[in-house]
C-alpha cells in the first residue's frame, strides 16, 4: 500500500522509493510492521510549533485468511492511533462488499475524540478507499492470481506475495 498511489489524500510529496516490508507468518495469515515518514499538518503540536509537520508513523498490517485485514497507524510523534478493520464479503465472482470498523485514539490530540473528528476521519478513509477502487478499475485482470508465476514480483511487493501465498494455502486447506 504505497503512499504515492494516494496523491489526493495522504500521498502528496511521499517518497517514491519504499523499502520492502518485513513479513512475519502467523496462524492463518501474516503481520507486517514498518516505520515511515509522513506529513501530519492536523497535529495540534504542529499548529502550536511544538513538532515539525514531517513525523514518524508506524504502520502495522495483520491479515487473516481469507477476508480480514487490520491496519494500525500509530503517529509516533503526536501520540495518536487509528486502527481500521476491513472485512471483505464476496457477493459474486466480480463483486465484493467491504465492511470497515475504525477505532480512534487521540486523533488530532483529542481525548475523547469528538463527533466532528470521527466524521472527518470517516470521510477521509472513504476518499482513500475511492482512490484504491479507482486504481482497481484500471486493472484489466479480474481476480487475484494465486499462482506466483502469473505475475512479476519485486522485493517491494512482499505483502502482495504473502497475501497470494496465504490465499493459496487457504484454498488448499478448504479443498481437503
Amino acid at each position: 500500500h504505497f503512499p504515492f498511489v494516494h496523491i489526493g489524500t495522504f500521498g502528496a510529496g511521499a517518497d517514491k522509493v519504499i523499502e520492502p516490508a518485513e513479513v512475519r507468518p502467523e496462524p492463518d495469515g501474516f503481520r507486517s510492521t514498518r516505520e515511515e515518514w509522513f506529513d501530519n499538518p492536523e497535529d495540534p503540536g504542529v499548529r502550536a510549533g511544538l513538532r515539525p509537520v514531517r513525523q514518524r508513523r508506524r504502520s502495522t498490517y495483520v491479515y487473516r485468511a481469507p477476508f480480514q485485514l487490520l491496519l494500525r497507524l500509530e503517529e509516533l510523534d503526536a501520540g495518536s492511533v487509528k486502527t481500521i478493520l476491513f472485512f471483505a464479503a464476496p457477493e459474486t465472482d466480480t463483486s465484493t462488499r467491504i465492511y470497515t470498523k475504525m477505532l480512534l485514539h487521540k486523533i488530532g490530540g483529542e481525548d475523547p475524540v469528538s463527533a466532528a473528528t470521527v466524521l472527518a476521519e470517516v470521510d477521509f478513509e472513504e476518499r482513500v478507499l475511492a482512490e484504491d477502487l479507482a486504481l482497481q478499475n484500471v486493472v484489466r485482470m479480474s481476480g487475484l492470481p494465486l499462482d506466483m508465476r502469473t505475475e512479476l514480483h519485486v522485493k517491494a511487493d512482499r505483502l502482495g506475495v504473502a497475501l497470494r501465498r496465504e490465499l493459496a494455502s487457504f484454498v488448499d486447506r478448504a479443498s481437503t
